[in-house]
């Protein structure tokens, strides 16, 4: 009676015993326009590019006459003076990336897209080619504006390429410091970028630029440098004592301990002759070693 009291759902329970689960199937994400076809590979040649991650492929055509030229940047500055963007950049494909290349249309071209996110790699491609190309007709504030956008975006041979045609043009005190302080980002530059503020403190002796200076020539492991890195470290404290503390490029509390640092530094430093000799004979023995063998693949 026991038996045959059992339910029907138990009984069946315990006669086919525990069933098996499939095991769960990744289900990939698509879209409703999706229809099971493979997506297909990008075509190198497509004429279509995305302006944020591709660059033009190339030269597209011939250079229009100078004329032309005057004519195109005259109307496309038209349009940025109303901030019509996009038919600026129209307009100045009729001279932008042609042989040979225009630093104005290129330049021009590239400072229309800079700001735009989805534009970027096409913007540099332009910024690039304006800031290699030394047109006579392309003026310093062209070359200045280049540059500095192009050192915003880590392009820091580019920029200083391009700001030294600025300098040439007009080597006025704010283009000196500027091409300065980009020089500084390259640390075998580092002596290179104090001359150039301290040329620019010639034109105008802001304290800022003094102290700039002072920091640039600290960084200098020659003992020259760092003795005139105290000099103008201590003309910035001289000088910082008669002016209120928000107007300071930087606290004066601190510096001390900074000359003590280079007082001591200095004294171990190499001078300038013997760096210079130094850096001689290592590139001596570094053109003197064999070339090492190249790896032969095996058969």
């Amino acid at each position: 009676m026991l038996a045959g009291s059992l339910s029907p759902a138990l009984a069946l329970t315990l006669g086919c015993g525990a069933r098996e689960q499939p095991a769960p199937t990744k289900v990939e994400r698509g879209t409703p326009f999706d229809r099971g076809a493979p997506k297909a590979k990008r075509d190198p040649n497509d004429p279509l590019r995305n302006p944020a991650t591709e660059t033009p492929r190339g030269r597209d055509g011939e250079q229009v006459s100078e004329a032309e030229i005057q004519a195109t940047l005259a109307e496309a500055a038209e349009f940025a003076a109303v901030a019509n963007v996009a038919q600026e950049r129209n307009v100045l494909r009729n001279c932008a990336n042609k042989t040979p290349a225009s630093a104005r249309c290129d330049g021009r071209m590239g400072l229309s897209m800079i700001a735009a996110k989805n534009r970027r790699a096409t913007a540099l491609y332009y910024l690039v080619s304006a800031a290699t190309v030394d047109e006579p007709a392309a003026d310093a504030e062209l070359y200045m504006s280049v540059g500095e956008h192009l050192r915003t975006h880590g392009r820091t041979a580019a920029a200083i390429e391009s700001m030294h045609k600025a300098v040439d043009r007009d080597p006025s005190a704010d283009n000196l410091f500027i091409l300065g302080q980009t020089l500084s980002l390259v640390p075998e530059r580092l002596s290179e970028a104090a001359d150039r503020m301290a040329e620019a403190r010639a034109i105008n002796d802001s304290i800022k630029w003094l102290y700039e200076e002072a920091v640039i020539r600290g960084q200098i492991p020659v003992r020259e440098q760092a003795e005139r890195s105290i000099e103008l470290f201590n003309e910035y404290l001289t000088r910082a004592e008669s002016l209120p503390a928000e107007s300071l490029p930087a606290p004066l509390a601190p510096l001390k301990g900074r000359l003590a640092e280079l007082e001591e530094l200095r004294k171990h430093y190499p001078t300038a002759a013997e760096a210079e000799q130094a850096a001689a004979e290592q590139a001596a023995e570094q053109a003197a070693e064999p070339a090492s063998p190249s790896k032969v693949e095996p058969s």
